[in-house]
């Protein structure tokens, strides 16, 4: 039997009562595709959800957390597909999300990336995100805006290659330190996408909603935002970004003019690119 081109990996930790959809919607994609679900330490019922499943999954289980990374990098380490999406389990995805983005992954491409759908507990309709251009684009045009953004796109709207995920999630953001430091899962998921974008002349955006975030009081944004932590969360991604630019082939800040230039830009391909539904 044959590998998969596309795994999807579900990451969680205690979270019994949601993971269930991330994993029903991985199940139910359009393609054949690889469904792992990594498991940190969980002391809730995730094991008995897990075991439901059967065959139809592979669960990596660990008797001890060892950080929202360390589970990722497991999760993707045990996955067989050449291509990776990975799952949060608060979060799901469309029926069609592989269908969809999979041609997209030419071999110039960095990654693919979705709109998104992000919902109130309990909320169907959900508010709009990254309403950004559409279509294949040059990776400058990606970096400049992860650059000049205090927070980043999530991972968990975007299809990468397997081998620049094993490559590019680092364990931590050298020099990180404090609440958001080592193996915390801020900062290390900008660099995701910044490193990954140093191999590559393109990146693809689907102007299309087919990834969906729960907003709750548990999840990083929300509770740095509730806690009074923003300023903690945006100074570890300011941390990334000082990685980043380390780099050989990194694309520098654009000044004051071209910055305005290009968040004009930016601006204007996103309402050209705003029509489109997760059908």
């Amino acid at each position: 039997m044959s590998a998969p081109t596309v795994s999807i990996v579900i990451p969680t930790f205690n979270r019994a009562n949601l993971v269930r959809r991330a994993i029903d919607t991985a199940l139910a994609q359009t393609v054949p595709v690889e469904v792992v679900l990594c498991d940190h330490g969980s002391t809730d019922a995730t094991p008995e959800v897990a075991a439901s499943y059967g065959t139809r999954i592979r669960y990596v289980r660990r008797e001890e957390d060892h950080g929202p990374i360390a589970c990722w990098r497991d999760g993707i380490e045990h996955a067989q597909g050449e291509f990776v999406h990975i799952n949060y389990d608060d979060d799901w995805i469309d029926a069609d999300y592989v269908e969809r983005t999979l041609p997209l992954m030419r071999a110039d491409i960095a990654f693919v990336y979705t709109r998104v759908l992000q919902h109130a507990p309990g909320e169907e309709q959900g508010r709009l995100l990254l309403r950004h251009p559409p279509g294949i684009q040059p990776v400058s045009r990606i970096v400049q805006h992860l650059l000049r953004e205090e927070l980043t796109i999530s991972p968990g709207c975007a299809l990468f290659r397997r081998s620049d995920l094993l490559k590019n999630l680092l364990t931590e953001v050298p020099g990180a330190k404090g609440i958001y430091g080592k193996n915390s899962g801020v900062g290390e998921d900008l660099l995701l996408f910044l490193l990954t974008t140093l191999d590559y002349p393109s990146y693809a955006h689907l102007p299309v909603p087919l990834s969906h975030f729960l907003a709750h009081p548990t999840s990083i944004t929300t509770q740095a935002d509730q806690s009074g932590k923003m300023k903690a969360l945006v100074a570890a991604y300011a941390l990334a970004k000082e990685y980043y630019l380390k780099q050989p082939g990194s694309v520098a800040p654009a000044g004051a003019i071209g910055g305005w230039l290009t968040r004009r830009l930016w601006k204007l391909a996103g309402k050209r690119g705003a029509t489109g539904s997760s059908g």
